[in-house]
C-alpha cells in the first residue's frame, strides 16, 4: 500500500457514502484491479447528482 502524500486525493464526504455507505460499492473490500473503476463510477454518480441539484435551483 502506497500512502505517500503524492497519492492522496481530496474528495467530498458525499463521495465516501457512494463508495462504502449503505448503498455503496464495497470499495474497501474490492480487489485492487476493480478499485479504480469503482472510484470512477462513484465520482460520475456524484457529479451527476450535483448537476441535477443545480438544475432545480
Amino acid at each position: 500500500m502506497n500512502t505517500t502524500a503524492s497519492n492522496w486525493e481530496l474528495m467530498p464526504r458525499a463521495l465516501l457514502h457512494r463508495l462504502n455507505g449503505r448503498f455503496g460499492r464495497g470499495y474497501d473490500s474490492a480487489s485492487p484491479e476493480v478499485k479504480p473503476t469503482i472510484l470512477l463510477v462513484a465520482k460520475l454518480e456524484q457529479q451527476a447528482r450535483e448537476m441535477k441539484k443545480g438544475e432545480k435551483v
